[in-house]
């Protein structure tokens, strides 16, 4: 049952299909608005025509790959927060998506759906402090 009508666009970015409809399912039940998209290239027209407040971005993806994604969302909808999805656990890794290419955190393959509630709720009150504030104090 979703928690309320909610007004947070997220895009899923990913090829993995699997991927792409858990995220999907937990977060529409979860009561954001949810579109998806099967490729960087896709996911940055989806991107600019709808400006999300969250994209949750693969980084092994064929054709445009995700640190490209990156980039070009900074260009096409920078108020967009970067959420990467990886399997990849390297260290260095993690400074390139994080410090260099404007990513706010990453999750990594495989993740619960709980996590993945936390990861977006933080990452959508890290934008906006004041509701983080009224929801903490139930006001």
């Amino acid at each position: 049952m979703p928690l309320s009508n909610r007004d947070e666009v997220i895009l899923i970015i990913d090829d993995a299909e699997c991927i792409r409809d858990s995220c999907c399912q937990v977060l529409t039940k979860a009561g954001y608005q949810v579109e998806t998209a099967v490729d960087g290239e896709i996911g940055l027209a989806k991107a600019r025509e709808m400006k999300p407040d969250i994209a949750l971005i693969d980084l092994d993806m064929p054709g445009a790959p995700g640190l490209e994604v990156m980039d070009r969302l900074n260009e096409i909808s920078p108020r967009t927060i970067r959420i990467v999805v990886t399997g990849n656990t390297a260290l260095d890794l993690e400074k390139e998506v994080i410090r260099k290419r404007r990513a706010l955190t990453y999750l990594t393959k495989p993740f619960s759906p709980e996590q993945l509630n936390l990861v977006v709720q933080e990452a959508l009150n890290s934008r906006n402090p004041s509701r983080q504030k009224e929801e903490r104090h139930g006001s």
